[in-house]
């Protein structure tokens, strides 16, 4: 197969390995598409060193056909078209939050039988849980499958902190994340969404696939003043932030929000935020919430419902995929996601079909 190592940095290499055989319980999966996160930006860029020993192999927004079975595996074929959930959220199954249906949050996460797990989306080929393994209806394509990540992320966001029609949410950003909550949280029944991002082209995207029904655009003006005149005066109900990264965003949210609001973080910060307690949680009395990826939700799958939402025609994810490489043009994909503002992405794709 070919394998797509990482080596640290920017060294990302194509290299002929040999297919894996999937064990007990396992399938083999020929990808077809992946979708390059935000998460796998930060070791690109020099922000976080891996976990992985180098070289390593990665990609956890995946979809493909199965090709192999290995014992034991009665729920899926050969020739199954499946979405595919990240292997790094797999729990232990057995402590106070797997029992519960929140193995995002094991404090054993990704690890099996003491060696650490994760999916390999941008090699050809890899070896999955059949139980992480979901067959995907005639109208979900392997491209839109690879988004199923980030949906996921957004009905977990929305699970834990609820929109309602009367409500002014807010979501600052204007990646994937933030378009497939903002499809999610309309989907849910948000009234009005008003998205804050630094892009035109990509706020305009937010509006005509559904994402947000108005934008801010943060570049000249203060996005907190602009949220403050657009509601009044009084403050967005709900905020999320979907951001991270280095800047302190969680203040500014918590700025957006108004007195009883709710403020809740979906990115994945690098530094510490701080916090003014007086201001934000005693004077206003703002709910801080966090929201990291998704597991499952009173007992239903978050990332069946993500399927099950796409299928039924409720989220558009073609307007949100906006580059597409093949495999052996993993370098330039990785620039083109690095530098959105150059490149003009949204979502990149790892398109294995394309020669």
């Amino acid at each position: 197969m070919k394998a797509a190592l990482f080596y640290g940095g920017k060294d990302i290499r194509i290299e002929e390995r040999p297919t894996p055989n999937p064990g007990p319980g396992e399938v083999l999966v020929e990808i077809r598409s992946a979708g390059i996160c935000g998460s796998d930006l930060h070791n690109y860029r020099g922000n976080r060193q891996s976990v992985w020993e180098n070289p390593w192999e990665q990609g956890h927004e995946l979809s493909g056909v199965v090709s192999g079975l290995g014992d034991g595996v009665n729920n899926l074929s050969v020739g199954d078209r499946v979405g595919i959930e990240a292997e790094h959220l797999i729990g232990c199954g057995s402590c106070v939050q797997c029992r519960r249906g929140d193995y995002h949050i094991c404090s054993r996460r990704g690890m099996v039988n003491g060696s650490r797990h994760a999916s390999h989306g941008f090699s050809s080929h890899d070896v999955t849980f059949a139980s992480n393994c979901f067959v995907l209806p005639d109208g979900v394509g392997f491209d839109q499958a690879a988004l199923l990540d980030c949906y996921a992320c957004g009905i977990h966001a929305v699970n834990r902190t609820a929109v309602t029609p009367t409500d002014t949410t807010v979501i600052v950003g204007a990646g994937a994340i933030a378009m497939t909550l903002g499809q999610v949280a309309k989907a849910y029944g948000a009234g009005r969404v008003i998205m804050v991002g630094t892009r035109v082209e990509t706020l305009e995207v937010a509006v005509r696939s559904g994402a947000a029904d108005e934008f801010i655009v943060n570049v000249c003006n203060d996005p907190v003043q602009d949220v403050l005149n657009l509601t009044g005066a009084t403050g967005a109900e709900v905020v999320f932030e979907t951001v991270g990264g280095e800047s302190q965003i969680i203040s500014q949210c918590m700025q957006m929000a108004g007195r009883g609001g709710t403020v809740s973080v979906v990115g994945l910060f690098t530094k510490p935020q701080i916090i003014d307690s007086q201001e934000y949680g005693m004077a206003k009395e703002l709910r801080l919430t966090w929201s990291n990826s998704y597991s499952s939700w009173k007992g239903v799958s978050e990332y069946k419902s993500a399927i099950d939402m796409l299928g039924d025609g409720l989220l558009d994810a073609n307007p949100i995929i906006t580059h597409r490489f093949p495999q052996r043009n993993i370098s330039e994909a990785f620039a083109a996601a690095s530098d959105k503002k150059s490149s003009g992405a949204i979502r990149v794709i790892i398109d294995h079909c394309l020669p």
